[in-house]
């Protein structure tokens, strides 16, 4: 039986087979694998990018050609097996006989498609056009958050001379490879740009509500809702030293209110930190050392003791060594309240977990002078030390303890401590919104979408 020629292209599949409904966009991205070549196409946040884009592109070259390979990597592992795959794994219902699990899948015409994330350059041998060349048996590969993957790892996908290839981001730093393919390289690159006023799903009311936060020209929102390479005023920097010594100056009076206290736990080099905030001025109690975890347990609960303060007004770190201090506090009589730092945030869609969701409202709270903050060097090193990093679906996520060592910059103690005693302070008043609508109207004409081709495996 002959099959429907609008079937057989990457948008007609999507479309008829797999039931998609497709925005002009997305339809313009797919028809680009009807020749080989390389595509590179940015994103806002949200834009639907692993489920409209990669995943009907992936089956549509598995269900069209027998003996194809398809391999897909990102900077993240995350990526690749909690969202790439499971996309992919909605579909199966009308894939029948296909074989799809976490990150591998095979099609009963012989054609296969892996998954992996990696630094290794050298998971990349193998992979190549098969022996019917790039029009019986092509190769597709996909680099999904393609802003987060490194230099030789671009290198080594260049020696496969992949079919297509497939680059897929929200947009980062401005530079390396994925930066490059909209700028310098474009020339050898298909490249679509995909803002929040291309995708009616995204919701109008967040958009506002993040424009507000933020302000308009932000590094976070010309990313993450203009899809535009931005580098970040501060380096990455979380606080500014400026906005911290304002802080210790003073500049709002002290306004008296409500009593919280956070332990930061630690043993062997890192410090035990109390803090303690009143209303809006906080202060670190005592920041020590002490390996016996079970003995620091002992010196918290003395201080809340001398300082008159009861179970509900306090929160600990309750991961990793935490937990058992914090149970060992329990049986002593003082049940503390819990603080799990990768715990879902509130605002989730802007931040990856509730810790760098903390360190980010109180970066707001600091850069607008409503908390006084102790004269502590080493806090001050600690606040304005840290970095942020962007996960893969465009969240904000903190630098590792370990990232942060490798530069040269201590555990953040002390700094844990007095933002997790600001995390009740009362909110601050923020700017009158810029609507969505406004968004609309200040957009730019949207980039033609024609842009040179060139041969397969260049």
């Amino acid at each position: 039986m002959a099959i429907d020629p609008i079937l057989a292209t990457p948008a007609g599949f999507a479309a008829g087979i797999l039931g998609l409904s497709l925005y002009p966009w997305q339809v313009r991205a797919l028809t680009d694998l009807e020749k080989p070549g390389m595509t590179s196409v940015r994103c806002c946040n949200e834009a639907g990018k692993t489920t409209y884009l990669a995943a009907p592109a992936i089956l549509w070259v598995m269900a069209c050609f027998a003996g194809a390979t398809v391999v897909i990597t990102s900077g993240s592992w995350r990526q690749v097996k909690e969202q790439l795959f499971p996309a992919i794994q909605r579909f199966a219902p009308v894939l029948p006989g296909w074989e799809i699990n976490d990150t591998r899948i095979v099609a009963p015409n012989g054609s296969r498609c892996v998954g992996f994330s990696t630094d290794d350059a050298g998971l990349f041998e193998g992979f190549h056009v098969g022996p019917g060349g790039h029009r019986e048996t092509p190769l597709l590969i996909i680099v999904d958050e393609a802003k987060s993957v490194a230099e030789h790892i671009f290198e080594a996908i260049d020696r496969c001379r992949p079919t297509w290839l497939l680059l897929m981001s929200s947009p980062g730093a401005a530079t390396g490879r994925f930066y490059r393919s909209h700028t310098k390289e474009r020339q050898f690159y298909r490249t679509h740009v995909v803002r929040a006023v291309d995708c009616p799903h995204i919701d109008r009311k967040t958009l506002d509500n993040i424009i507000a936060r933020y302000g308009r020209d932000h590094w976070f929102v010309r990313s993450s809702i203009d899809a535009e390479f931005s580098e970040d005023p501060n380096n990455g920097l979380i606080m500014q030293l400026s906005d911290v010594e304002r802080c210790i100056r003073g500049v709002v009076a002290h306004q008296t209110g409500d009593i919280c206290a956070f332990c930061d736990f630690a043993a062997g080099g890192d410090e035990n930190v109390l803090a303690v905030r009143m209303g809006n001025k906080v202060r670190i109690e005592r920041a020590w050392r002490d390996p016996n975890t079970m003995a620091a347990a002992g010196e918290f609960i003395a201080m809340f003791r001398a300082l008159g303060l009861k179970p509900g007004q306090i929160t600990g770190d309750a991961d990793g060594l935490g937990r058992p201090v914090i149970d060992r506090m329990t049986e002593l009589g003082w049940p503390i309240n819990q603080l799990h730092n990768n715990s879902s945030a509130a605002d989730s869609r802007i931040y990856y977990n509730r810790s760098a969701e903390l360190w980010g409202t109180a970066a707001e709270q600091i850069k607008r002078g409503t908390v006084l903050l102790p004269d502590d060097p080493i806090l001050i090193e600690q606040l304005t030390g840290r970095k942020w990093k962007r996960w893969s679906d465009g969240t904000l996520q903190l630098e590792s303890k370990k990232d942060l060592k490798s530069r040269g910059e201590t555990s953040p103690d002390r700094a844990d401590a007095v933002i997790g005693a600001m995390a009740n302070l009362a909110e601050f008043v923020r700017p009158k919104a810029a609507t969505f609508e406004v968004l609309m109207q200040l957009q730019e004409s949207r980039e033609g979408s024609a842009h040179a081709g060139f041969d397969a495996g260049c």
